[in-house]
């Protein structure tokens, strides 16, 4: 059974031998891993080179100082003599013409071998080397702390000569800066410089703002350790090769192929890729073929170590920034403004464009899609920089609600750039649904508003913006009539009403309940609508349940809005003088009057047909107006059949028309609205009234009632007229008969005055 068990569990030494490979694993990789995250392969090397800082002057001697200990001293004003001691570094360092250019220089016998010989540094100052994004103009100070020598390979014979100096860095004659390991015998040394670079505002010790960035490229790193390239040791920890000391970022670019040309090493204080050293020969010579190279980032001031054997390598300085800097996204300015319907918003969107030299945007867009709520249509559209009006340079479009400036130029684009937008807010725009916010009492409704700039294809959204359209204060009324129903009980919902708008358009339908109120919806008015009058109706539907009679009569009413203070609107109702009250009676065969009218002639008394009459409703004010609504009535006495618009037509044998159905109790007016052939229309508006108890008659200006005569059983009023008189129609029949009778007496007498002519030529009287 043990055995079993000792068989059956083998995984316990198994798993935890797995766990220490593990661990062992992550810590062999984790330099590895640290330095995948910290090194970034690139494509085009060169054309990835960013940063904040842009080197417009080569460092040399033109620009070039050295510190003697007491002062700064031009470069240049050294006498191009390889011995001359006159240009004191100091720490046993002379400044002296060899190489081509200006190097420092010593004179020292080496150790053959490491640790080698240490000593202090010297102290250089390069003026106006370039500016910053910012437009700061900045100086370049090199420190050398430390620099450690020992002899070369060579010289480890007995019998070898000794080296007659070396010198650690050059300054180029046509400009640049090299580190070096380099003797005049050509058996150079090993040199270990560590540097201190300080990047201060022209003419003064001050550091340029900490937030720039420097990309810096080092290339051709390519010597190996103790031989001629090619030949030489390319593992001895001395080979050519930059080291980060302190004030590097993180990020380093490298060519894709840099695991042939480089190696890349972590450093005990953490760094994921502290050195970078040769592993190969490059033979290429210009910066843009080299592959043995990698572009460092750091901040205004930093600490570098180089490590060589017979060679050189350029500082950085002949760096181009090609890559588009850094850049924040754009702000809309104001954040919020007030402002009504109707008026004016103007949109600010401003980005601050980064100074740019070798490294100008391929392309620009500023953008702002528009709510719907802001009237796109009616939208000015300029492009400032700062307070100057650079439209011009920019291709301004509007397309829908989407505002767009795109660069012409974009070599023309840094500093401010403000995108200044004048747009409408919408008068008609439905808000009911956009956020709110609440200001000490007062509602806003918040228009959003959202931009964004665009650089070569990247796009960075601004902070949404508000415009901020008050909430428009409202007062509101509600409409009410009431019905009731004669000779009946009322039901709920049993009669329906209509309100209609002065326009005729339908507003709202109630029924009535069963104490006979009709309520409409209320009906809303805002701070616009002060000082104005607005007018409607009520109106019954005409039911068809039979023994009922329908107030036909149309109910006008007016409301006024007056400011309630504030600028809050208070509306209030005047109705007509009955009121807004509608009467239906049950049992219509008692509540039912008919009225005939007659056309005749007025001194003949014939009857006249053709003429047309239409009978209205008065709607309380016992005036006759255009409020004033055709009445409902019938053909017939059982009035089933209603007369379209209340309008009748006479007949020509007895010149007569009937109207069924006038309510009792009611007032009418009958009006001739068409005229009988040859006669004009009769110029009076009848007033007829209906008594409660169902007389007819006509109602004098003086309100005194005159009940109508009884003819065939119906109330008729008779209404005269004279036939108009008519002038003969040019052209017509009777002007035909009149010019042929004056024209024979116009020839009749020519004749009758040429005869007496001849006879008195001829002497008879």
């Amino acid at each position: 059974m043990q055995t079993r068990r000792h068989h059956r569990y083998p995984s316990a030494r198994i798993l935890l031998g797995c766990c220490l490979f593990a661990v062992t694993l992550v810590l062999c990789l984790a330099p590895r891993l640290a330095y995948a995250d910290s090194v970034r392969k690139v494509d085009d090397l060169l054309g990835s080179v960013g940063g904040t800082v842009y080197f417009l002057h080569s460092p040399s001697k033109w620009n070039g100082q050295y510190w003697d200990g007491g002062g700064w001293k031009n470069i240049k004003d050294i006498p191009r003599d390889p011995n001359t001691t006159s240009a004191d570094l100091g720490n046993g360092w002379v400044m002296c013409y060899r190489f081509g250019g200006y190097v420092a220089w010593r004179k020292d016998k080496l150790p053959i071998d490491e640790p080698g010989t240490t000593f202090g540094g010297f102290k250089l100052r390069f003026n106006d080397v370039g500016v910053t994004e910012r437009r700061e103009n900045f100086d370049v100070i090199i420190e050398f702390t430390k620099i450690t020598a020992w002899a070369p390979y060579d010289q480890k014979g007995e019998g070898a000569p000794a080296l007659s100096g070396y010198a650690p860095l050059e300054v180029d004659d046509v400009g640049g800066l090299l580190l070096a390991a380099r003797s005049e015998e050509d058996r150079n040394p090993t040199i270990r410089s560590t540097y201190r670079t300080r990047f201060v505002k022209r003419g003064t010790d001050e550091l340029i703002d900490s937030s720039n960035e420097v990309d810096m490229v080092y290339w051709s790193i390519d010597a190996p350790e103790g031989v001629r390239h090619g030949s030489g040791n390319y593992t001895n920890p001395n080979r050519e090769s930059i080291w980060k000391v302190s004030g590097y970022k993180d990020e380093a670019l490298v060519r894709q192929d840099v695991d042939e040309w480089l190696e890349i090493v972590p450093g005990e204080d953490g760094i994921a890729n502290k050195g970078f050293l040769s592993k190969k020969e490059d033979v290429l010579g210009s910066i843009q073929d080299n592959h043995s190279m990698v572009v460092l980032k750091s901040g205004p001031e930093f600490v570098t170590e180089w490590r060589g054997y017979n060679c050189e390598m350029w500082m950085g300085y002949d760096t181009v920034v090609k890559a588009y800097p850094e850049w924040t996204g754009p702000v809309i300015d104001p954040p919020t403004q007030v402002k009504r319907r109707g008026e004016t918003a103007e949109l600010g969107v401003r980005q601050t464009f980064p100074h740019v030299v070798f490294n100008k945007a391929k392309s620009v867009v500023m953008s702002d899609t528009l709510d719907p709520a802001l009237d796109a249509s009616k939208a000015e559209v300029k492009v400032y920089k700062d307070d100057t009006d650079v439209t011009r340079f920019w291709e301004v479009d509007v397309s829908g609600q989407t505002v767009t400036a795109k660069s012409r130029n974009t070599s023309l684009v840094d500093g401010n750039m403000t995108l200044k937008i004048r747009v409408p807010v919408s008068e008609t725009a439905d808000l009911s649904s956009y956020e709110q916010q609440d200001d000490q009492g007062v509602k806003y409704w918040k228009i959003p508003n959202q931009a964004s700039t665009t650089i070569n294809g990247v796009s960075k959204q601004a902070e949404r913006a508000y415009v901020l359209v008050p909430g428009e204060a409202t007062g509101s009324v509600q409409l009410r009539a009431t019905t009731r129903l004669e000779g009946g009980q009322l039901k709920d919902g049993q009669f329906t009403f209509r309100l209609r708008d002065e326009g005729g358009n339908e507003l709202d339908v109630k029924t009535n309940d069963a104490d006979g109120n009709v309520v409409f919806k209320a009906l809303d008015y805002t701070s616009a609508d002060i000082g104005k009058t607005f007018s409607y109706t009520i109106t019954e539907d005409a039911g068809t349940e039979p023994g009922y009679s329908y107030d036909t009569h149309v109910e006008t009413l007016t409301v006024k809005v007056e400011d309630g203070g504030q600028g809050r609107p208070s509306a209030s109702v005047t109705y007509d003088a009955d009121g807004a009250t509608f009467v239906n009676s049950y049992g219509q065969q008692t509540q039912r009057a008919a009225l005939a009218v007659v056309r005749q002639d007025g001194k003949t008394h014939a009857p006249l047909g053709g003429a047309q009459f239409t009978l209205y409703v008065d709607d309380g004010d016992g005036s006759f107006t255009s409020a004033d609504q055709p009445a409902v009535t019938y053909i017939d006495e059982a009035l089933k059949n209603p007369i379209a618009g209340s309008v009748v037509t006479t007949r020509s044998d007895d010149g007569r028309a009937v109207y069924y159905g006038l309510e009792w109790g009611k007032t009418y007016w009958l009006k001739e609205t068409t005229a009988p052939s040859g006669y004009g229309p009769d110029p009076q508006v009848h007033k007829i009234g209906v008594s409660t108890d169902g007389a007819v008659s006509t109602i004098g200006k003086d309100g005194q009632a005159e009940a109508l005569p009884n003819q065939g059983g119906i109330p008729t009023i008779t209404i005269s007229g004279d036939p108009r008189f008519v002038l003969p129609g040019a052209g017509g029949v009777g002007i035909v008969g009149t010019l042929l009778v004056g024209m024979v007496l116009v020839l009749s007498g020519g004749v009758c005055a040429f005869v007496s002519k001849r006879r008195a030529a001829r002497g008879y009287r």
